[in-house]
């Protein structure tokens, strides 16, 4: 048994996985590398809780520091994220059972170097809570297969996955969908009974949702939290039906132009583009080939051709989830599997020989290449915006030290001056040139750092200066002055003004709102 164990696809998919990963993101995960919330939360933290609608997120993070955990360190919670994506990937391959090693162990590599992992990676101090909702999503969907009466278990994967990040959940619709898939290829069961299994993967599907609104609703009120408006968090569950086509075929539209217009950064290069293109059309011909199995079974026939069709909504579903909402590189991570749907259709093919005249062996060889060179463009890309990030990090810490320097060094400055930054900034001379090479969400440009919410934190944590920044009010008053009115913009003399008690910086120009 123990011999089986190491030698079944599962296990090789972790190990690919955990191997590419470590080796892909050792950058990552052996420099600090900050992100406009990653340097906010230091040197603990675990981001936006319940007000996000993250209630498992707020218990996780409040255990974790309770213990004295949850510190925020590039190293220690890198490598356990790895590896818990790395057992998502085996947890996976056991879901959609893949039997081909090859193809088991590409898929996991490919699992770790998707561009929604590194997105992930620029959040350090959450990374090792988003690998815990990866694993729940992925394990809702083994219980149900494992389990005779997993619907209750799963139901509660689903609730806790969503409590963490909610947008991983495509990621278990989309392996629900594909089991369906397949089992339906497969003649395994008859059409009564696939019938009754999709409602009962609906089944727990619909409670787990339901669970994570009832516990949130709970939460909310015992706490006195109001849900935040970002991303249309505070309107979750009250979408307009009349709606809903409008998503649904928008969801399916964006799947379908991956290729075309390097949707959520995923398809950056034209190599890249090419990929999902190959793999888009094995798909079409693997299930082709497949539906040859079902010979005049009509039902059969129809209901595969329903699932297959509904592989593009499943895996984009975050875009109905979420109408308000950005969709960016970190929500996209169910299609990482898009590679596997011609996987799991070889798989109902049958075993394919080694002859070159076998259409599933042409197939499997043409599937395993292209896998090869996704997972080598995404390991790529992602040093490469690492590296962005690095240079990025390191202008910022510069930029300000220089701003901070200047402040010192200004008449009438004393250290018990509120700090008061008008405007953002906008200096012609600031460039990056490797602005150019980010693209995935969760990355950000210099000028991003310098203006986001946590320009304080910069100065606090690599300069070791503890400012007092100036209140909205006091900001106000501000801007109603002359004196401000005339100062010239950063970074031209006089930029910097103490007034009263307050040292003025002014990055831009701003009409008074009042």
């Amino acid at each position: 048994m123990v011999k089986k164990y190491w030698k079944s696809p599962e296990f090789t998919a972790f190990c690919t996985s955990l191997l590419t990963g470590f080796f892909v993101h050792l950058f990552g995960i052996v420099n600090i590398l900050h992100n406009h919330d990653d340097v906010w939360n230091q040197p603990t933290g675990y981001g936006a809780g319940i007000a996000s609608g993250r209630w498992m997120l707020s218990i996780l993070g409040g255990i974790s520091q309770k213990l004295g955990f949850g510190y925020n360190l590039p190293t220690v919670n890198g490598v356990i994220f790895l590896v818990l994506v790395a057992v998502s990937a085996g947890i996976v391959i056991s879901v959609l059972q893949i039997r081909n090693r090859a193809s088991a162990g590409l898929m996991g590599a490919l699992m770790a170097v998707f561009p929604s992992i590194t997105s992930v990676m620029f959040f350090k101090f959450t990374t090792v809570y988003y690998g815990i909702a990866i694993c729940l999503a992925v394990l809702a969907v083994w219980v149900l297969q494992k389990q005779k009466y997993g619907l209750l278990i799963s139901a509660i994967c689903i609730a806790c996955s969503l409590g963490i990040y909610q947008g991983y959940v495509p990621i278990t619709i989309s392996l629900m969908v594909l089991v369906l898939l397949k089992q339906t290829l497969n003649r395994e069961v008859n059409v009564r009974t696939l019938v009754l299994r999709g409602l009962y993967f609906c089944s727990s599907l619909i409670f787990g949702v339901l669970l994570y609104f009832f516990i949130l609703k709970g939460l909310t009120a015992v706490y006195h939290i109001a849900l935040t408006d970002y991303q249309g968090i505070n309107s979750m569950g009250k979408m307009p039906l009349h709606s809903i086509p409008t998503l649904v075929f928008q969801a399916i539209r964006q799947f379908h132009m991956l290729p075309l217009q390097d949707y959520c950064s995923l398809a950056n290069i034209g190599l890249l583009k090419v990929c999902y293109i190959v793999m888009m059309g094995l798909s079409v011909v693997t299930f082709g080939l497949a539906l040859t199995k079902l010979v005049k079974q009509w039902l059969l026939i129809a209901l595969s051709v329903l699932l297959f069709l509904l592989l593009p909504l499943a895996m984009n579903f975050i875009v109905v989830m979420c109408p308000e909402g950005e969709i960016h590189t970190l929500m996209v991570y169910a299609f990482a599997l898009i590679p596997g749907i011609p996987l799991v259709l070889l798989e109902c093919w049958g075993k394919d020989g080694v002859k070159v005249r076998n259409p599933a062996a042409v197939c499997r060889w043409c599937a395993s290449a292209v896998l090869a060179v996704m997972v080598f463009c995404y390991g790529y890309y992602a040093n490469v915006h690492y590296t962005a990030m690095y240079y990025a990090n390191r202008q910022v810490e510069n930029y300000l030290s220089s701003m901070v320097t200047q402040v010192r060094m200004t008449p009438g400055y004393d250290t018990e001056k509120q700090w008061a930054f008008i405007g953002n900034v906008s200096d012609p001379l600031l460039q990056s040139d490797w602005k150019q090479a980010m693209s995935y969400g969760g990355h950000c440009f210099t000028d991003d750092l310098l203006n986001q919410y946590s320009r304080i934190s910069w100065i606090n944590q690599y300069l070791g200066y503890q400012i007092s920044e100036a209140s909205r009010e006091t900001l106000a008053e501000l801007l109603k002055m002359e004196a401000v009115k005339e100062m010239p913009c950063w970074p031209n003399q006089g930029s910097i003004q103490v007034i009263g008690d307050v040292v003025v910086i002014k990055f831009e120009n701003i009409l008074d709102q009042n």
